[in-house]
């Protein structure tokens, strides 16, 4: 018996036996929490690399994923995460992932489990209900795949940079969301069939899978997912890093129009101090626009100069007191003739 399944037993025989002491619907409600916690390589056919913060890791079967690890598997070889809550995550060969799953205290309510794809090939299932699960979704392309029903579903998709793919393989219907603006909220595929989207064009549902997803769907992905993580000899956290990322190992992220582009420069800032990363990205500025005020910082504005009072007008002229003033606005004789 897989240890889950053992402790699952264990809490709930503990929540039955208060249960009949007394508050038996809220010891049901809350003796079991879900949480997407956990998540290991339960398989590995070879070493994946593994981008924690901005570090880079090989690591294998047994190893614990952390909130914003980057999986890549290899060329030519596949790999399967597993978490707390049932759900196993297949990836195909050159398959890059990145894992949401934020910590979470025991008592707390059961957390999200969000895998963005980046690109290759991704099949998730659980043989727990969606509607019992924790949410989970998958981003891809820019769709969000959101499973739901009363059964065990499984679904799998493939993406590259201009095509994405999705078969609902089991299950009552998997909800796809699209963020982009001017496409249809949503479409909900059933078992069996088809979603396909090239480039930003629309949604195009089939009743089964064209014949180049299957010719190229890797071979383990035929077969229905089973969890392999109870037989694990031990669970381990990653070793020490092998070097810090350069530009080649995260540039398809930093380009990339997932929804997790934002926290990337906070995320790799790091790494500008590299002369060798930062001409990688200040020559790529024209895809990387986000990064010019940190490379380019504006000019500071010029400090405010000091208050000064208004200049005043200048004074009047004084008539001069010379003796020939003296005697210029007296009328004279000839000026009395005048009058006449």
């Amino acid at each position: 018996m897989m240890p889950s399944a053992r402790r699952f037993l264990v809490m709930l025989a503990s929540a039955f036996l208060r249960a009949r002491a007394g508050g038996a619907l809220a010891l049901f409600a809350s003796a079991v929490p879900l949480v997407h916690a956990d998540v290991v390589v339960s398989f590995a056919e070879s070493p994946v690399s593994v981008i924690r913060g901005a570090s880079l890791y090989r690591t294998g079967e047994g190893a614990r994923l952390r909130d914003d690890d980057i999986i890549e598997t290899d060329a030519g070889k596949s790999a399967q995460l597993e978490d707390g809550a049932g759900t196993l995550i297949a990836l195909g060969p050159q398959t890059q992932i990145l894992l949401r799953t934020p910590s979470t205290s025991h008592n707390a309510a059961a957390g999200p489990l969000r895998i963005t794809m980046l690109s290759g090939w991704l099949k998730v299932g659980c043989k727990v209900s969606a509607g019992a699960q924790p949410p989970l979704s998958i981003e891809l392309h820019g769709l969000d795949i959101k499973p739901s029903g009363n059964g065990p579903w499984s679904v799998v998709a493939m993406t590259t940079g201009e095509r994405a793919a999705i078969f609902a393989e089991s299950g009552d219907d998997a909800i796809v969301v699209v963020r982009a603006p001017a496409q249809a909220p949503r479409q909900i595929l059933h078992a069996g069939q088809y979603l396909e989207r090239h480039a930003d064009g629309p949604l195009r549902a089939q009743a089964r899978p064209s014949a180049e997803f299957i010719g190229t769907m890797p071979p383990g992905f035929r077969d229905a997912l089973v969890g392999v993580a109870g037989r694990l000899a031990s669970r381990h956290e990653l070793a020490a890093p092998l070097r810090a990322v350069d530009y080649a190992d995260v540039s398809d992220w930093l380009t990339s129009s997932v929804s997790e582009r934002g926290t990337f420069v906070k995320r790799f800032v790091p790494r500008l101090k590299t002369p060798a990363f930062r001409a990688q990205v200040d020559a790529h500025l024209d895809v990387l626009p986000e990064w010019r005020p940190i490379l380019h910082p504006p000019p500071p504005r010029p400090a405010s100069e000091p208050h000064k009072r208004p200049a005043q007008a200048p004074p009047l002229a004084r008539p001069q007191s010379g003796a020939g003033s003296l005697y210029r606005d007296k009328p004279t004789p000839d000026d009395a003739d005048d009058a006449h």
